[in-house]
């Protein structure tokens, strides 16, 4: 019998290693894991994520980049398929990687590939992506930073959809703030101005000032 329902943890992590082993074969080595699925293997966030977020360094454009990048990946694995955006004027198209029980119960999950400057995302180099379960993953004061900054974004956001992510954000935003004083992770000084407003933001909503003066915060 087919499973059913949305991916598993397991499922989420062996398709973003699956995606970054592609990407490292025929693209780069500069690729790292993001979003809600690196959270959560830096930190429990106690959630299972339900999509994927993969950071790929590429010069050029950062938007033909990305659309190279997901052709190559179909071009790698029949697995994933390129589907149109609800937006017929978007020019991008949307990566879908095939699950368990595609046939019978449509299983699949989006991958989503950003390149940089796309969202303010910093370019990390291979030789600073720790590996975590065998996925290269983006470093954590970065991604504290990063899921920080989606946070705010969609908690000023006009469309309601995105501004119910929020509460997950908060879940992913506290682990990673929790695993970070655990680390003794530290601020990198390019990256802090930017950081320190969207701390700030944080706290003033949520609190928790001491966490983030524990990593070198200001605040």
């Amino acid at each position: 019998m087919w499973p059913s329902g949305p991916p598993n943890e397991k499922e989420i992590l062996k398709i973003a290693r699956r995606t970054t082993d592609i990407i490292q074969l025929y693209v780069t080595s500069n690729v790292c894991l993001f979003g809600s699925a690196a959270a959560s293997l830096w930190a429990d966030t106690g959630r299972v994520p339900n999509d994927i977020d993969i950071v790929v360094r590429h010069d050029g454009d950062s938007s033909s980049a990305a659309e190279m990048i997901k052709r190559a990946i179909v071009d790698a694995d029949d697995r994933y398929f390129l589907k149109p955006p609800r937006r017929r004027s978007s020019r991008y198209k949307i990566l879908i990687c095939r699950l368990p029980g595609w046939r019978a119960h449509g299983r699949c999950v989006k991958v989503d590939i950003l390149v940089p400057p796309t969202l303010n995302l910093p370019e990390i180099d291979s030789s600073d992506t720790p590996v975590i379960s065998r996925i290269p993953v983006m470093p954590l004061f970065d991604l504290l930073v990063m899921k920080t900054q989606g946070w705010w974004d969609h908690r000023i956001s006009p469309r309601k959809d995105f501004r119910e992510k929020e509460e997950a954000d908060v879940l992913d935003v506290d682990a990673l703030l929790d695993r970070a004083v655990q680390e003794k992770s530290r601020h990198t000084y390019e990256f802090m101005d930017y950081a320190l407003v969207l701390a700030g933001r944080f706290v003033r909503k949520h609190g928790r000032p001491g966490k983030w003066r524990a990593i070198g915060f200001p605040l």
